[in-house]
């Protein structure tokens, strides 16, 4: 495959969706517009705890996250490979904060996958495994009897799965802050971010233009997550991932990404259409390069 270049648009965006991130960055804007005296105060790992708490979300949604990665591998015709997925007996395995936090980021990618591609019985195993990670990190009750029946009785209802386990791992993201334990959040996100690249490049040879770009794009996601990782004090565990991370960072080098002006214009049936956008290019020796890499930190990880 000769270079490519290709531009990331996205298409028939509904709306109200559009409306609301409007509103988000204006209430954002009205927080700038305050007295410094009146802004919430650096911490001394040198982000605000609301700054550092929008950085993990935008991580966590930014394309793909394990729900679009899943996503995009089923609109892709991809078939399910349960054998690509890290075995739910290796979790009792995992007995530091270290490897139970970036496990759970794992697992929570592998329990996307197969809510997306309707494997119901999966499902409810990855969500019970991360619970018992969960129980390790001291915060088993968000993972309780009760979300595991209400996932149960909507195991056949994909909406419901998807938004239980969105729900789910923003409340342990609030959870790990409030128990002074914010790093856990940067290492979970870290581990969901790794699975989620790894999933969607198994085959990725064979795979769909759409998805090759949406790849390629994750190396604005992981500039994003190494700057939240660099925001903490730092400790052994966050210096071995930022380590672990430099060969992938070395691997969407080969990434060009050219910022040109976007354009939306409104369609007859309620949707805006968004083109232009960034200029991505890339080719296949730079998706081997970062197929491999983020291969062997999610192995060195999971093993």
């Amino acid at each position: 495959m000769t270079n490519q270049r290709l531009t990331s648009a996205w298409i028939a965006l509904p709306i109200a969706l559009l409306l609301f991130s409007c509103g988000e960055a204006s209430h954002d804007a009205g927080q700038e517009d305050q007295p410094a005296a009146a802004q919430q105060e650096v911490s001394k790992e040198g982000m605000m705890p609301a700054r550092r708490q929008k950085a993990f979300k935008k991580i966590f949604h930014a394309v793909p996250s394990p729900i679009e990665t899943a996503l995009l591998l089923d609109r892709s015709g991809i078939r399910f490979d349960a054998g690509a997925l890290n075995a739910v007996d290796k979790a009792t395995g995992y007995a530091t904060t270290e490897a139970q936090a970036v496990n759970l980021g794992i697992y929570a990618g592998d329990l996307s996958y197969s809510v997306i591609f309707n494997q119901n019985q999966a499902s409810v195993d990855y969500l019970n495994t991360c619970r018992r990670l969960c129980d390790g990190l001291g915060v088993g009750d968000i993972i309780n009897a009760d979300l595991i029946a209400r996932a149960d009785n909507n195991r056949d209802v994909r909406d419901s799965l998807v938004s239980i386990v969105t729900e789910t791992f923003y409340a342990l993201n609030g959870r790990f802050r409030e128990n002074g334990m914010e790093e856990v959040s940067g290492l979970m996100a870290a581990g969901g971010w790794i699975e989620g690249v790894y999933l969607g490049t198994r085959g990725i040879d064979g795979s769909t233009a759409d998805l090759q770009l949406r790849i390629a794009e994750q190396k604005m996601t992981l500039d994003n997550l190494m700057g939240l990782l660099d925001s903490y004090e730092s400790t052994e565990a966050l210096d071995r991932m930022k380590a672990a991370l430099e060969p992938v960072e070395a691997a969407f080098a080969g990434v060009k990404i050219t910022e040109n002006a976007a354009a939306a214009t409104a369609a007859e049936d309620g949707t805006v259409v968004i083109s232009g956008g960034p200029e991505v290019e890339f080719d296949d020796a730079t998706l081997t390069a970062i197929s491999n890499s983020v291969a062997a930190v999610r192995n060195q990880y999971a093993q």
